[in-house]
């Protein structure tokens, strides 16, 4: 990780910028399938109430974000996708949606956020570490694999998009 960039959690007055990368992401993606956008309110609940949120930060620029989700017994929990119990779906965290500036990417600040996420996570009652990416992704992709998920199932997510379904027990 560069030395010059910061992580640290998000707070609610950060909103208004991630949802500006967000849009930024949304608008220069290489294929519109490849990334579904989060809701202002969504993206609320997820920097404490459902989730928390990441940013990476540097000389006072935010570079990118991650979201970070506590499923629980939602409808959409990935943990569906391995068969877990009752019990062991309510150990399951998504690492939800990730977004970096177009200025910063090729700087590994995407898979920075996952390790710091993985580490505060150690310390909270999650074992199973789960996230999406659309097959052709191969940044988003290959960010899960050099972090040891495994694809564990291929199916249709976000209304219809083909995702990796993707997992990390620990």
């Amino acid at each position: 990780m560069d030395k010059r960039l910061r992580i640290s959690r998000a707070s609610y007055e950060d909103v208004p910028k991630i949802m500006e990368i967000m849009e930024t992401a949304n608008r220069l993606v290489k294929d519109e399938e490849w990334f579904f956008m989060d809701t202002e309110e969504f993206t609320r609940q997820h920097i404490e109430e459902k989730g928390f949120t990441l940013k990476a930060e540097e000389d006072g620029c935010m570079a990118g974000f991650l979201s970070v989700r506590f499923p629980g017994e939602e409808h959409d929990n990935l943990g569906v996708h391995l068969s877990l119990s009752d019990e062991e779906m309510k150990q399951v965290a998504h690492m939800e949606t990730a977004a970096v500036l177009p200025e910063y990417r090729g700087r590994g600040i995407q898979k920075s956020l996952m390790c710091k996420a993985e580490e505060i996570l150690r310390d909270m009652p999650y074992h199973y570490l789960m996230g999406t990416a659309h097959p052709d992704n191969t940044y988003s992709v290959n960010n899960f694999l050099k972090l040891e998920y495994d694809i564990v199932d291929e199916g249709l997510k976000y209304g219809g998009l083909p995702r990796y379904v993707f997992c990390k027990r620990v």
